[in-house]
């Protein structure tokens, strides 16, 4: 028997997304209270969420549009708020158009008693929101939509779900599965959003920062952390770890070109003795450039069960103990540097 069809596999444009979300914002008014009261209910948490009120918070108002001077999605609620999303399905590289609509809202509204609310709505995921959070925006996850919907299911018999709901929760539960399907997944066939997965994951226990890496064969997702900042004879230098999906890397950042040579041959002779006495495997690999790699580890970084499956608590147990290598090392340099 085929799967019922669902509107959002087809309407995969943030348009369409952006539809939705004018839609049931709309249903958190009170009037819409007697048409379908746990729809009602769902969309009131989802506005009470957005501008940061408790659940007793009533919505007696709502008027609710999008493509307001590019503004994804916007509402007036109770003509006391008016809030701004900027909906991406993928993550957003350049944060200069959320800037732009922080000015727009705010110089609109300027002369009015409207508290302006900007939000930031990502659908799939961010290693890093400071920069979003920085522009005024507060950030909305996927995550977060999913336990809004997920109390609506709890609480609606089925045939009381609305089609509209039932076909959008499906289909950020689908992209919610994908994103984790590293848990079940041979670590030979993770796909993109595997890494995303993995990537969250591994952020929440050892910290670092994620994202996608630009070059000329098409970039890929790299996760970054124990950056640290150093001088040998005052040439200042940075260096930290880089997972490039398959591979693991040590990195080096020198501030003035004409020291890279020196500074990269300084590090990667520190670097090498202490990986040695730390029985940490690693090889020299990296191009000569402004970042550059200096060495990468010359075994897999994940561990796996019989069956190629990651198991994460040894990664990490893994991880960290190759992640000592770089405080060791910062020591040993700052102990260099000691007259």
């Amino acid at each position: 028997m085929k799967k019922f069809p669902d509107v959002f596999n087809y309407t995969t444009t943030e348009l369409s997304q952006d539809a939705f979300l004018t839609w049931f914002i709309q249903w958190s008014a009170e009037d819409y209270k007697k048409l379908d009261s746990t729809l009602h209910s769902c969309a009131k948490l989802f506005v009470q969420r957005l501008l940061g009120e408790p659940s007793n918070y009533p919505i007696r108002s709502v008027e609710a549009g999008g493509q307001w001077n590019q503004i994804d999605v916007w509402a007036f609620i109770n003509e006391a708020y008016f809030i701004v999303i900027e909906y991406k399905k993928v993550p957003i590289r350049d944060t200069t158009l959320l800037h732009t609509y922080t000015e727009i809202a705010e110089n609109h509204f300027k002369n009015s008693k409207l508290n302006v609310k900007l939000v930031y709505f990502e659908m799939e995921a961010l290693g890093n929101y400071s920069e979003i959070i920085d522009a005024g925006f507060s950030v909305f996850t996927r995550t977060d939509m999913l336990e809004i919907l997920h109390e609506y299911f709890e609480n609606t018999d089925n045939e009381k779900q609305h089609d509209t709901i039932t076909n959008y929760y499906k289909s950020l539960q689908s992209l919610d599965d994908k994103i984790n399907r590293y848990k079940v997944t041979p670590i030979n066939e993770w796909h993109w959003l595997s890494w995303k997965g993995f990537y969250l994951e591994l952020q929440k226990n050892i910290g670092g920062d994620w994202g996608y890496v630009p070059n000329v064969s098409g970039g890929f997702l790299g996760f970054w952390w124990q950056w640290k900042n150093s001088k040998i004879n005052e040439k200042e230098f940075d260096y930290y770890i880089q997972i490039e999906q398959h591979q693991l890397v040590f990195m080096l950042y020198a501030y003035n070109e004409n020291e890279r040579t020196e500074i990269r041959e300084f590090y990667r002779e520190i670097l090498f003795k202490n990986a040695n006495l730390l029985q940490i495997e690693i090889s020299k690999f990296g191009r000569y450039g402004k970042y550059m790699g200096v060495a990468k580890l010359s075994t897999e970084y994940r561990k796996t069960d019989k069956n190629n499956m990651l198991d994460f608590e040894e990664t990490v147990h893994n991880l960290r103990k190759i992640g000592e290598l770089i405080p060791k090392t910062e020591k040993e340099i700052a102990e260099l540097n000691t007259p």
